[in-house]
């Protein structure tokens, strides 16, 4: 279906077209935030500590089931050391922690999904969630404690952002046919904007892991090694699933 037009009384040539509207978040983002606000809705309001202990148990990342299996990994299911990676990043500690993970989930991955479209979109943000869970355990090895949040996919649609979204040519152009190409490593790297951004990020990341920031985590710690491995694969790896392509160095 093309694109409506508007008559333009003023100038003979011909129709002009109607302005992109000012808020299009695309479907996928809305869904996954809504699911992520229903499931933490279920837990706080509908279901009592119990229960919601049992789902934190079933579905968050936990580094010390893998290898050695102590009493508590033992009372998960049996696939659960396989979906976990995944699924910890529906699970929230608070409402304060869901929002500030919404805010950024909206402003980087709205331009992420645009580029990628559905399925490499949902498969870029499920490799962000696992390099993100990889990277705590890799740092926390053994380490019997939970670890929930979106903000390893968060963070992956950071860095994968980097790679586009931050061009001279526009930040965030993302009108259909004139998205900017990819552009190298050693390219974002050199672009003053995307190294600030990458350097406020990390030195914040870093800032946090000193005990800084439990507010938006219900009081608890926050595992600022997943958002840095978040990033790192995103911003490293969007090329593999860009359908544009561009450089890959």
């Amino acid at each position: 279906m093309s694109e409506p037009e508007l008559s333009n009384p003023v100038d003979p040539r011909g129709p002009v077209r109607r302005p992109p509207p000012a808020f299009n978040v695309p479907g996928v983002i809305l869904v996954l935030l809504a699911f992520m606000a229903l499931v933490h809705a279920y837990r706080t309001l509908a279901i009592g500590e119990v229960a919601d202990a049992r789902i934190i148990l079933d579905f968050s990342f936990i580094p010390s089931c893998y290898g050695a299996v102590d009493s508590l990994c033992q009372l998960r299911p049996a696939g659960a050391d396989l979906w976990s990676p995944i699924t910890y990043a529906f699970l929230h500690g608070s409402w304060a922690h869901l929002g500030m993970n919404t805010i950024w989930f909206l402003a980087f991955g709205t331009p992420v999904a645009r580029r990628l479209g559905l399925g490499r979109f949902l498969a870029f943000c499920a490799a962000g969630s696992i390099a993100g869970a990889a990277a705590f355990y890799l740092t926390n090895i053994g380490l019997e404690v939970p670890v929930i949040g979106a903000s390893g996919i968060v963070s992956a649609l950071m860095g994968g952002a980097c790679r586009f979204a931050f061009v001279r040519s526009g930040p965030y152009r993302m009108l259909p046919g004139r998205q900017p190409p990819a552009i190298s490593v050693a390219a974002a790297l050199s672009d003053r904007t995307v190294l600030v951004f990458i350097i406020a990020f990390f030195a914040t990341n870093f800032f946090v892991g000193s005990g800084v920031g439990g507010a938006f985590t219900g009081g608890g710690e926050v595992a600022w090694e997943a958002h840095l491995g978040g990033f790192a694969f995103g911003f490293f790896c969007l090329p593999l699933f860009d359908r544009r392509g561009g450089p890959g160095g």
